[in-house]
């Protein structure tokens, strides 16, 4: 066998298939240093390593493509690097056990910390779940320095060296974790981190070097981490190696790599990382030669376009020659479409409407991007056209269903409330649990807030079958409640967590296997100690970024991010989420390290990982056909268009008009989607119903409503519509002013408004009646304080008045009128020689005397009304009025207010009220009147819309 063959490092173009061209070479001879042996069993002699498990199926999916016949002895394909295949090693420790150990030694570094900067303590950890958050970064961290092997002994000296305040010594004192406690760990338990395993792959592979009898092949590497780098250049030095470099710029002149070396952005630039690559082995940029596919095709133009659009910032002086140099633009960038959508939501739209045109023409098609929001949106739109969709990053374990049932189940064991308890009984993966019973909970827990630890008894209590529900969920939670009050180890909860979940979680529920392994994985882990209330929220944590995949689906598009995507060939690619922050990501030094530090300690700074992403979307860009998208706007605030894409259309200019406008036609074939005939606006409802249907009681509360929104009486009183209460209901207006009304009833019933001590009487009843909000602790006090403040002025209000010879409270009163029977509870009536007032109390604003007196407000009067109509037991028709008023308690700025609404004529003002309730009874005594809704619509601020979305005043009234 003679000698290696030149060059050993070669670069497939970034408009070739690389892959393909990888197998075909190989498969041809190519790559060997003789050519291929006459030996049907060659290729198995011949070894790849790549950089994903995806790209290595995609490379025998190639070769099985350029098969001759349906068998084929393969090459070793292996991996470098890839996330997937750190799980295989059983030495290398997992990514729950070093959450919860890390957890443990971030806790105990907090608790040994002693400082008299209280500025430093809210930095300190303060339950299990933040400090596994800590201990996520304090990992993230570990796994840079170990990858790129810089190395821990620089770190005491550190602060010093880069100049730094003082208070830098704090993040150093932490990083102690990571030099001391952190292997030593590792060390009692002989394990390995990630990167470790890694490394020793890397050198184990490199060892193996020297026997191989076969072409040894490292491809799509751009040789970021050191480790991959010696493999490299390993290789590279060996008879059999041969390095391939994915889309390296062969093109480039000298003068480009010299600028390229020199610039202040070049970390940034897509070809930085292989400059560096080619330059440690030896190499010069001319000395990397081509790996032509087998159609010989030449160089792309849209390549030429691309690498001078992504110049370096000082070399965008040379664009005006990049221009003339190229035959068209606008020809090159003819594949190419951008989609600049106003929102996320749009973008979405764009890309489905675009991969399910490549479906139809029997493409093949794939989403890159690293937006995960934008990921899962654009799936949900494709399934909404019966497209199936493999999504690589698979889906988070904790929002799928499985996670969500046992997130629930932790929650409710430990405090959850009202709409906790009916997600997790309402849950399609919770059996056993009789809807019956699920109905009659939800009955009982609707309305005011219930403690949590009350829920389970509440519950209980709500009917038969929702006892059974009770009782069901109750036994399969018994694990959990067991420990309820209790500080246990990971391992504890995650062992009653594993129980409570079978007994209660479906056996086919989705994702029910890979929930379970991961609680196992926990099962026995008593490093870390915690509350039982910390348990849900140290469940979330522990579970955050645990990836579930399926299998690969051949039959669905494909969703990648930008590392998966690399070395793949699709007829279409789409490239999402475009946007600066997004992608590429915000350069982030992260929580422990200045950038002074981290050039100080030898780590790369966050601008290499925008050289990597860089190169990524250059890959992505040269496929096919590839449509660029972003949205203007995010979150609802505006977004700032990627580098690249700002690149891209700058140098292009005039030239990418045409790739806009294909853009605009997919955004506009995304609106007709959701597109819809123009409606004619429904008119106001007014319901005729038969009169015999027609309500003829009513309360003095329900006559406004009939006179502002006679629609809400039809709705309640006809139909028999009730709202549905909200869960969890705070207490509110409604539920303060009767607690007033309550207290004030009693203070004047009892005789203590009369008292010399009427004050200390009056706080406490205030404080007695205050105790049934025992759901609504804050309620309790706040409205508590403020009717303390105000009890001075009310016992003052009351000793201003005209002395009462008595005074009813709470006065029941039905009167039958003319074609209508009014119904009321007058608040109180203060009777004198000289007759009787009527006093209504208010927790809210004073209705003024122009909406009494235009009956927009009847309630007063028409309480007069019933008195003058001998309703009230006791008290003569024919009673004189000596006034109406309202008396405002505790409602604002003032403690009480009081507005007098009539004197004299009070007694006019009362018969003038019945005379208009009449007359109101009889008109809608008549077939032909209907119920409008919003007939008087004044003053609607103060009127609550319960039956609005029914009467859809929304449409009709915009």
């Amino acid at each position: 066998m003679s000698g290696p063959r030149a060059p050993r490092v070669l670069s497939v173009d970034p408009s070739d298939p690389f892959l393909p061209t990888l197998a075909a070479r190989l498969a041809d001879g190519t790559l060997w240093p003789d050519g291929l042996p006459d030996d049907p069993l060659a290729l198995a002699d011949a070894t790849i390593y790549l950089p994903t498990r995806r790209a290595a199926r995609a490379l025998a999916e190639a070769f099985l493509a350029i098969a001759s016949t349906e068998a084929v002895v393969l090459p070793r394909i292996e991996t470098l690097g890839d996330p997937a295949d750190e799980g295989l090693r059983p030495d290398v420790m997992g990514q729950l056990e070093s959450r919860v150990v890390l957890a443990r030694l971030v806790r105990a570094w907090a608790a040994r910390l002693r400082t008299d900067d209280d500025a430093m303590r809210p930095l300190h950890p303060t339950s299990a779940a933040d400090a596994i958050r800590l201990a996520d970064e304090l990992a993230a961290l570990m796994d840079q320095v170990e990858t790129q092997e810089a190395d821990w002994s620089e770190l005491p000296g550190l602060v010093a060296r880069a100049d730094l305040a003082e208070h830098w010594h704090l993040t150093t004192d932490f990083l102690r974790i990571a030099t001391e406690a952190w292997p030593a760990h590792l060390r009692d338990r002989g394990r390995i981190t990630p990167a470790a395993g890694r490394r020793a792959d890397a050198e184990a592979a490199g060892a193996s070097v020297g026997a191989a009898r076969g072409p040894i092949v490292v491809a799509g590497s751009t040789g970021s981490i050191p480790a991959t780098r010696r493999l490299m250049a390993t290789i590279a030095a060996s008879p059999w190696g041969v390095v391939v470099l994915p889309g390296f710029d062969r093109t480039a002149d000298a003068a480009s790599w010299e600028a390229l070396a020199g610039a202040t952005d070049a970390p940034g630039h897509p070809q930085r990382g292989m400059a560096q690559l080619v330059a440690a082995l030896g190499l010069a940029p001319h000395d990397v030669g081509r790996l032509a596919p087998v159609d010989g095709r030449g160089a792309h133009e849209r390549a030429r376009v691309f690498a001078a659009a992504l110049r370096p910032a000082q070399g965008t002086a040379r664009w005006r020659d990049d221009r003339a140099a190229l035959a068209d633009v606008a020809e090159a960038l003819d594949g190419i479409t951008l989609v600049e959508a106003s929102d996320e939501r749009e973008e979405a739209a764009a890309i489905a409407v675009a991969m399910r045109r490549s479906v139809a023409l029997g493409e093949t098609v794939a989403l890159v991007t690293p937006h995960r929001a934008l990921a899962r949106r654009v799936a949900h739109e494709l399934r909404r056209w019966g497209i199936e969709v493999d999504d690589s990053a698979g889906e988070p374990l904790a929002t799928t269903p499985s996670g969500t049932l046992a997130r629930l189940l932790a929650t409710c064991a430990y405090g959850g409330g009202a709409a906790d308890w009916l997600a997790l009984l309402k849950h399609a993966g919770a059996q056993g649990i009789d809807p019956a019973g699920v109905r009659e909970v939800e009955r009982r827990l609707r309305g005011p807030r219930v403690a949590p630890h009350r829920i389970l008894a509440v519950i209980g209590d709500a009917g038969p079958a929702a006892a059974r529900v009770a009782g069901r969920v109750a036994g399969a939670m018994a694990p959990l409640t067991a420990l309820a009050g209790r500080e246990a180890t990971v391992g504890d909860f995650a062992s009653a967590h594993v129980a409570a979940f079978e007994a209660l979680a479906s056996p086919a529920l989705e994702a029910r296997d890979a929930l379970l392994i991961a609680l196992g994985e926990l099962v026995g882990r008593d490093e870390l100690a915690l509350s039982a209330r910390d348990w849900p929220s140290t469940f979330e944590a522990l579970i955050a970024g645990v990836p579930v995949r399926g299998p690969p689906r051949e039959d669905a598009v494909r969703i990648l991010g930008p590392l998966e995507a690399r070395l793949q060939t699709f007829d279409h690619a789409v490239l999402g989420g475009l946007n600066e922050g997004t992608w590429p990501a915000s350069p982030d030094a992260g929580p422990f390290l200045s950038r002074p530090m981290m050039g100080a300690f030898g780590i790369d700074l966050p601008e290499r990982r925008i050289g990597l992403s860089a190169h990524d979307f250059l890959a992505a860009a040269h496929q096919r056909r590839a449509t660029l998208t972003r949205a203007r706007r995010a979150g609802g605030d505006p977004t700032v268009a990627s580098r690249w894409w700002q690149r891209l259309v700058a140098f292009a200019g005039a030239d990418a008009r045409p790739a806009l406008a294909r853009g605009a036609e997919l955004l506009a074939l995304a609106a007709l989607r959701d597109a819809r005939p123009a409606q004619v606006p429904p008119a106001r409802p007014c319901p005729t119903p038969p009169v015999e249907a027609r309500p003829t009681s009513f309360s003095v509360t329900e006559v406004a409503r009939l006179v502002r929104d006679p629609y809400a009486v039809y709705a309640h009183r006809i139909l028999g519509l009730t709202p549905l209460e909200a869960l969890e209901q705070e207490a509110d207006a409604a539920d303060r002013g009767e607690v007033v009304h309550r207290i004030l009833a009693r203070f004047v019933r009892e005789g203590h408004h009369r008292a010399a001590d009427a004050e200390a009487r009056l706080v406490v009843i205030v404080e007695e009646e205050l105790r049934t909000l025992k759901d609504a602790p804050d309620a309790r006090a706040l409205w508590g304080a403020r009717l303390v403040h105000a009890a001075p002025a009310i016992v003052a209000e009351e000793a201003a008045r005209p002395p009462a010879d008595a005074s009813l409270v709470e006065v029941a009163a039905v009167a039958d009128l003319l074609g209508v029977t009014l119904r009321g509870r007058i608040d109180r009536l203060d009777l004198r020689a000289g007759g009787v007032e009527v006093v209504d109390y208010k927790t809210g604003a004073l209705p003024s005397r122009k909406e009494v007196t235009t009956f927009f407000e009847p309630q007063l009067p028409l309480e007069a009304a019933l008195v003058r109509a001998g309703a009230v037991p006791g008290v003569p028709a024919d009673v004189a009025l000596t006034g109406l008023a309202y008396v405002a308690v505790a409602a604002g700025h003032e403690p009480v207010g009081r507005k007098t609404v009539a004197g004299d004529d009070a007694v006019e003002l009362a018969f003038e009220a019945r005379q208009r309730l009449e007359a109101l009874a009889a008109l809608y005594a008549k077939p032909s009147k209907g119920y409008l809704s919003r007939a008087r619509p004044k003053y609607a601020e103060r009127w609550d819309g319960d039956y609005d979305h029914l009467a859809r005043v929304a449409e009709w009234g915009a």
